[in-house]
């Protein structure tokens, strides 16, 4: 069951990985025009600044949170854990997930909040363009709640590895392989 939870997960976070690497290649083509249009026609585009700043750096951080996480991708301190036995690396492990959840959890509700609150209000942007401020104000607690999720799914399968002995969800793989920084 968890196998197949972190399946249908992992299958949402390859879309919202696709639609950050999007908005990674349009912050590309948008600073190149803008460049383009400033050096070599003195007309800047007004809304570049505006929309990368806004909408799609937070698309490109908040999107591919949980997927990073998913393929261990995110910086770890992890010198102590490579002293650890499996055991005593899956409760750390377990801490972690319990911690990560409490974090995001209420980065995900607390910004849900605002979201609703910024699209009921109409909120826009002071700005060249009004840019409506929900669309970005929702991608934070779309991602912490994508990570949320993972981290939860995460904490049973560690939980159930440690319990059983049998492995659920593999370890990071500095810790199977022996590999260290030293």
């Amino acid at each position: 069951m968890i196998d197949g939870l972190l399946r249908a997960l992992g299958a949402v976070e390859k879309i919202a990985s696709t639609i950050a690497a999007t908005f990674m290649f349009a912050i590309m083509m948008i600073v190149f025009g803008d460049v383009i249009m400033r050096y070599v026609f003195n007309k800047p585009f007004s809304w570049a600044y505006d929309l990368i700043s806004l909408y799609l750096m937070a698309g490109v951080f908040f999107l591919v949170l949980s997927e990073a996480y998913a393929n261990h991708a995110h910086v770890s301190v992890d010198i102590l854990q490579q002293k650890f036995s499996p055991a005593m690396i899956r409760v750390s492990e377990i801490v972690t997930c319990i911690v990560g959840i409490a974090i995001f959890s209420l980065i995900a509700y607390l910004g849900f909040l605002r979201a609703v609150d910024s699209f009921k209000s109409a909120d826009v942007m002071a700005g060249a363009i009004p840019w409506p401020m929900w669309p970005s104000i929702g991608l934070v607690p779309f991602g912490a709640g994508l990570i949320t999720v993972r981290l939860a799914l995460h904490l049973v399968a560690h939980v159930v590895s440690l319990a059983t002995g049998r492995s659920v969800i593999a370890l990071p793989a500095s810790h199977t392989t022996g590999e260290t920084f030293e």
